[in-house]
């Protein structure tokens, strides 16, 4: 018989010793009584972040929300896996983003290679506008098992599907919400039917589903180190509802501007997944390229302006905020994603402006 010692040390407690006993087999190397013990580094203590309080407000539809989800159609999907970000439930495999999931392909990886870059471990990342999770399995890992991601999908579906992705991976520290985001009061709004081949590119509207719309600055979210926002055309409505938390916790933000009207209507005639429809939507893309570029300078415009007044004020600030300065995050970044036009922003210092101290 052969016995090993094997000792986990605990940063602020006692080491406790776990004693191995096995057969000491002829060709194995042998133990001796006087072998060193062997050390088992463990991670190092975090301070977890409470859940935030997310009760609905007007729309009291958990129990129907929890049927839903608990009716998961199992059958009716399968599993597919996309390098380091995860494994995902797929049913259509014509949908825009689903496809390229099916095909092992990380959708938008340049922007979850900016994300690498900003999400800082252990802080909150508010994502609005989640899909299916293919943005929030990674950030669940860039945030680690300190930081918290909270993950907003209005359309009831895509809930399902996001609530279900997380289960598949074993993700715990997101928490994904079924409401729509934008400004004012609280309220009872309908989204748009879902678009044929693209799920995602569905906005609030009338003739889907009901859902509660609710301001940012409503949940008083802390330590946000990313704001994602992905929301079809919505942009300016959900900023208008999120002065508050951007003001408070000084994140970077990276926003999706939904292209012009070219190229709804390009999409619109030509419905459908076949080389038309994609030819046709390519079309409006670079015939929408004036509209969506104005749009996207316009919500950075807005932006400046807004926070304008609160970064010439000298006051103590958040450590995130001083980075933000220090690392010249207030620079914006446009550049064209797999669907849209993508653009970093952070009113972490704003040119002309005086930075905060």
């Amino acid at each position: 018989m052969c016995t090993e010692r094997v000792v986990a040390t605990l940063p602020g407690q006692l080491a406790r010793s776990i004693q191995i006993v096995g057969l000491a087999l002829p060709m194995a190397v042998g133990c001796s009584s006087e072998a060193p013990p062997t050390t088992v580094d463990l991670p190092p203590p975090c301070e977890l972040l409470p859940i935030i309080s997310t009760s609905p407000l007007v729309l009291n539809d958990s129990h129907e929300t929890r049927d839903y989800l608990n009716a998961f159609p199992v059958s009716a999907y399968r599993k597919y896996g996309v390098p380091d970000a995860g494994h995902f439930f797929i049913d259509d495999v014509e949908d825009d983003i689903k496809r390229v999931i099916v095909a092992g392909i990380q959708w938008e990886a340049g922007n979850v290679e900016m994300l690498e870059k900003h999400v800082e471990p252990g802080s909150v990342v508010v994502e609005v506008g989640a899909h299916v999770g293919s943005h929030t399995l990674p950030i669940a890992r860039m945030v680690g098992r300190c930081g918290r991601v909270y993950a907003f999908e209005p359309q009831r579906k895509l809930y399902r599907e996001l609530h279900r992705n997380l289960a598949l991976n074993g993700i715990t520290n997101v928490v994904p919400l079924r409401y729509a985001i934008g400004a004012g009061e609280a309220r009872i709004i309908e989204m748009d039917l879902p678009t044929p081949g693209n799920e995602g590119g569905t906005g609030i509207g009338t003739g889907g589903d009901e859902a509660e719309l609710r301001n940012l600055d409503s949940f008083r979210f802390e330590r946000v180190s990313v704001l994602k926002i992905d929301v079809e055309g919505y942009e300016d409505e959900v900023l208008d509802g999120a002065v508050d938390t951007i003001r408070r916790n000084r994140p970077v933000v990276l926003i999706e501007i939904m292209g012009g009207q070219h190229l709804r209507d390009g999409i619109a005639r030509s419905p459908g997944t076949d080389t038309r429809h994609m030819e046709a939507a390519r079309s409006a893309w670079l015939h929408g390229g004036a509209s969506r570029c104005a749009r996207l300078h316009r919500t950075v415009e807005r932006l400046r302006r807004r926070f304008a007044r609160q970064l010439t004020r000298r006051k103590p600030v958040r450590e995130s905020a001083r980075r933000y300065n220090r690392a010249g995050a207030g620079e914006f970044h446009a550049g064209r994603s797999q669907s849209e036009s993508a653009g970093w922003a952070s009113p972490g210092r704003v040119p002309g402006t005086v930075p905060m101290r």
